[in-house]
């Protein structure tokens, strides 16, 4: 009798919501080499030379994710990374230390702009670096980290090679606004306009 009672409770009740989509480890380790990419090229350098660290941290920090967080909240993530790092360099970090922080910054803008999206076939996300872009730097590219880290918007059911864009994208955005904020040289954004992207990440 008891059973049949708690039945209907069973039947009635909210099914356990799924698992967070994930980008394949693969792609996006992809999306921290294109969003270095179209950094400042001091910055860049840097990140070329403690590749590794960089590829480090963005495997660390998507072993870390058990899900649970929304798009807002990695975005959110992204930003306070972004004044973090800024503030490692200002303070002479190694840069091994940086790379890695960047690494964990690429893995929250990447989570975030997936989350927007919505549910998308990993066979399909493994796709979409295929004639990746990158939009450009917007009007403001100085503006703040947080406001950067939602510049890349997306509707829900965007194509997977979008959110792979919005991804780079944002990514590329906040190590602008990393380098300028640690005192670097990052006059790349005005040679990059979104006015005139995007821009081919692979030369087609």
């Amino acid at each position: 009798m008891l059973l049949h009672l708690a039945l209907p409770v069973l039947l009635a009740a909210p099914a356990p919501p799924g698992p967070s989509p994930a980008w394949p480890l693969a792609t996006e380790l992809l999306i921290g080499a294109d969003a270095a990419a179209n950094a400042p090229p001091d910055f860049k350098r840097q990140l070329v030379k403690h590749r590794e660290r960089l590829m480090a941290g963005i495997r660390d920090a998507a072993a870390a994710d058990k899900g649970g967080r929304d798009a807002a909240a990695h975005r959110a993530a992204a930003a306070r990374a972004g004044r973090q790092i800024a503030a490692a360099i200002r303070g002479r970090r190694p840069f091994a230390d940086v790379a890695y922080e960047a690494g964990g910054l690429v893995h929250e803008t990447a989570v975030a702009a997936l989350l927007a999206a919505g549910p998308t076939d990993a066979a399909e996300l493994s796709r979409a670096p295929d004639r990746a872009r990158f939009l450009g730097y917007t009007a403001t590219p100085f503006a703040d980290p947080e406001s950067l880290a939602g510049g890349a918007s997306l509707s829900p059911g965007a194509p997977p090679r979008a959110v792979y864009d919005a991804a780079v994208s944002t990514a590329t955005r906040l190590f602008a606004w990393i380098w300028k904020a640690a005192g670097g040289d990052a006059s790349i954004a005005q040679k990059l306009p979104e006015s005139r992207g995007p821009y081919p990440l692979r030369g087609d």
